[in-house]
């Protein structure tokens, strides 16, 4: 009898590739994960984890399990002491866990990627703790500069000046199938039985991947250990981190997120939001 053959998506193989180049010593750490939470003996799911490298801080102190359908990023995430298992959630939506076993799931830009988020956002529900949170994000395609793109016939396809989607994907095979407005993303909150416990506003694309500090320390840590770094790091430490600390300074960020708050589906690139059952 024949094999069936696999298929791998276009997406697919762009991660695949990704996240065999994504292996440090030190990783991105996501801070906005603890968000002032003392993190210590938790269970920690993170769904559609790649490499893992917003979570390694997290993993010393406790038991973090991580999911994706891309081998290379589960080989990385495991060697930095991540829990891991293969799962593709458009094939199988469900979790294979027990009620209430996770004390924080995280579920950072992926339910844009799945044809049904609502059914793994209810199952996030289920395997957690009353008592826990999820981290969700997901991108706000419909913020101003977008929305003025989509007027000039530029397509849906993600495009910033930091990084462009266009070189990848095209509208017919692009990585983003479902696409949320800020009213109805609170809606699919509100669906799947949780809610919003704390956004996390700026401006633009501050608001996540983008946010200085974010991008700035693990490039910080690589220099005080002697760790070679690029010169666009070079560059960046030298003359962006100066100028984006005078920024923040003058403009600091709890008045940029009071701002943003009033009108998020047009200022923010994205949705960050801790949730809680309901």
């Amino acid at each position: 009898m024949t094999p069936t053959p696999v298929l791998r998506t276009h997406q697919q193989e762009h991660y695949e590739a990704a996240y065999g180049l994504a292996d440090s010593e030190y990783g991105i750490p996501d801070r906005k994960i603890a968000a002032g939470h003392k993190l210590e003996g938790k269970r920690i799911l993170v769904l559609g984890c790649g490499a893992g490298v917003d979570v390694w801080y997290l993993t010393q102190h406790n038991e973090v399990y991580g999911m994706d359908y891309a081998s290379s990023g589960l080989e990385v995430a495991e060697r930095h002491g991540m829990r891991v298992s293969a799962c593709d959630l458009n094939a199988h939506p469900w979790l294979p866990f027990d009620g209430q076993y996770f004390d924080v799931i995280v579920c950072k830009d992926i339910l844009e990627h799945i044809l049904d988020p609502l059914t793994v956002l209810q199952e996030v529900r289920r395997v957690m703790r009353d008592d826990g949170y999820v981290v969700i994000s997901v991108p706000n395609q419909f913020y101003l500069p977008t929305r003025i793109r989509i007027l000039l016939g530029q397509g849906i396809v993600y495009r910033s000046f930091i990084e462009d989607h266009s070189q990848e994907y095209d509208e017919w095979n692009y990585m983003h199938i479902r696409f949320f407005t800020y009213k109805g993303f609170r809606r699919y909150l509100e669906a799947a039985g949780v809610y919003a416990e704390r956004w996390f506003w700026d401006f633009g694309n501050l608001a996540h991947y983008h946010q200085p500090e974010m991008v700035f320390e693990p490039q910080l840590w690589k220099k005080k250990h002697g760790v070679p770094i690029s010169r666009r790091a070079k560059l960046g430490l030298f003359l962006i981190r100066p100028i984006w600390k005078l920024f923040d300074l003058i403009f600091p960020l709890a008045v940029r997120s009071k701002l943003v708050s009033i009108c998020p589906g047009l200022l923010c690139s994205g949705f960050y939001v801790h949730c809680k059952k309901k």
